[in-house]
């Protein structure tokens, strides 16, 4: 079951490799949104560790894209990318602990992140690092 579909109207920032990244991460969290409707915790573990694993490249990818370009936005952003990747290690850590479980509320909060973010944080780098 599709949690997020791309659209591109919506996602595009027109930079490839971010954009194709950013399907690449649609893509995983499918996957672990399928993991958790089937309740799954083995597959839920993989799937999540997979996620956190690719959100921790494509911000390395995006950061280093803009510092080559000189992107005045790159501090905020590393910062929205450092909030969500300690949010998301921890989530991890304590799923791994048994101390949480992967739910549709998480879920939802990864979706809303998402579609807040690339539209309105990662859209505006569009044309400083685009193609």
């Amino acid at each position: 079951m599709s949690l997020m579909q791309w659209v591109e109207e919506k996602y595009s920032t027109n930079v490839d490799l971010c954009d194709n990244q950013h399907k690449e991460l649609f893509d995983r969290v499918n996957a672990l949104n399928d993991a958790v409707v089937n309740r799954d915790r083995v597959d839920i573990g993989n799937r999540l560790d997979n996620l956190v694993d690719f959100v921790v490249k494509h911000f390395e990818t995006e950061e280093r894209l803009m510092e080559e370009r000189g992107y005045s936005g790159l501090e905020r952003h590393r910062q929205e990318h450092d909030l969500l990747v300690k949010t998301c290690t921890d989530i991890q850590d304590k799923f791994h602990a048994g101390e949480m479980d992967i739910e549709e509320a998480t879920m939802t909060y990864i979706k809303n992140w998402l579609d807040h973010h690339i539209p309105i944080i990662d859209k505006p780098y569009g044309p400083a690092l685009g193609n």
